[in-house]
């Protein structure tokens, strides 16, 4: 049971592989531009670290899917000295202060099971901003 809570793309290919497939599945499905920007030299992480990283891409690409009425996404990963960050940005019509569903409580309450911190806000410039910080400590192999 546990097994078929993994997606196979991620057992099969990889974390950053598997983004790079959802990314490219879900371009193809919304005609939405994506663009993305993952580091290539990244550290071993723990098969949880790999799951919540991609479940919360996941559900970000849903919201923005249901919600955003966008026209463009960006996903990142990057590492940082102390963490892997995960940053999915939209240029649609941005949060509400009160939009805190299902998924946004999910995808939280999956950072913590991990020690990370999820926020969701409005963007830098309009539309809304996911970002997921987990501590490098947590997720290395």
């Amino acid at each position: 049971m546990a097994r078929g809570l993994r997606p196979g793309v991620l057992e099969d290919l990889g974390l950053v592989p598997a983004l790079k497939a959802m990314v490219s599945e879900f371009s193809a499905q919304t005609d939405l531009q994506v663009r993305r920007s993952m580091d290539q030299a990244f550290p071993a992480l723990s098969s949880e670290a790999e799951l919540v990283i991609f479940r919360v891409a996941q559900e970000a690409f849903t919201n923005v899917t249901r919600h955003a009425n966008a026209q463009a996404v960006e996903l990142s990963l990057r590492r940082t000295p102390r963490t892997v960050s995960l940053r999915i940005a939209d240029d649609g019509r941005g949060i509400r202060a009160d939009a805190a569903g299902a998924g946004i409580n999910g995808m939280r309450e999956r950072a913590l099971l991990l020690g990370g911190q999820l926020s969701v806000a409005a963007g830098k410039s309009g539309g809304t901003e996911v970002r997921l910080d987990l501590p490098l400590e947590q997720v290395v192999r």
